[in-house]
């Protein structure tokens, strides 16, 4: 079975992070520390609190650093919308931190005090962070062979075919979760185009044009 786990190093360069808060983070939520030779590792999936450990760090690191304490955190009350953007920067970059090893050979698990259980993720879960991880390291190479312009070029295709575009479509074009595009209002404006809501049946799709 297929493990996935966040490389608390990796974790804290990738986004500028210090070793202590993670360390004092991962107590307060009674996230498993890992130790694996000289790798501090922690569970990808945080199964009782239901989001990604790597989202969690990053609530708590933004909470922190907006308020200087780590209250809605320690109460595990989490704003949504500050969640998926959270999300949307992991997601992005989780191919830099997060490993993916099989089953086998001895760990020594270092719980915090008042540590929770961390229960094992099911292979579904498993499977899904795995696509995200591809996604992430496809995309990347991605980039690097596209256009500079590739965005708006799309973009003004869209607009001058005058397609209609699911949420699913404009969030690969924008580097957006179909979530944060399916919130936005009608009329909302980005990289010099608007995207105005259109309504069919339960589906909603965007027009683009350039203002």
């Amino acid at each position: 079975m297929t493990n996935l786990y966040i490389n608390l190093q990796e974790f804290r360069k990738t986004f500028d992070i210090p070793a202590g808060f993670l360390k004092s983070v991962c107590k307060i939520l009674g996230i498993e520390i890992i130790k694996r030779d000289e790798l501090q590792l922690i569970p990808l999936m945080n199964e009782k609190l239901n989001y990604n450990n790597d989202v969690l760090c990053l609530y708590a690191f933004d909470e922190s650093n907006i308020t200087g304490k780590l209250d809605n955190t320690r109460k595990n009350l989490f704003d949504n919308d500050k969640i998926l953007l959270c999300e949307e920067k992991a997601n992005e970059k989780c191919n830099l931190y997060v490993i993916a090893e099989e089953s086998k050979g001895s760990i020594i698990k270092k719980k915090p005090d008042n540590a929770i259980e961390i229960t094992a993720t099911t292979p579904s879960k498993e499977d899904q962070f795995i696509n995200i991880i591809s996604t992430a390291v496809a995309r990347a190479v991605a980039e690097e062979n596209k256009s500079v312009l590739n965005t708006q070029e799309e973009l003004y295709n869209a607009m001058e075919k005058d397609f209609l575009l699911t949420n699913e479509q404009l969030s690969k074009l924008l580097g957006m979760s179909k979530a944060t595009i399916s919130s936005k209002p009608d009329g909302w404006k980005r990289m010099g185009f608007q995207y105005t809501k259109i309504k069919e049946g339960s589906m909603t799709l965007w027009r683009v044009s350039q203002y």
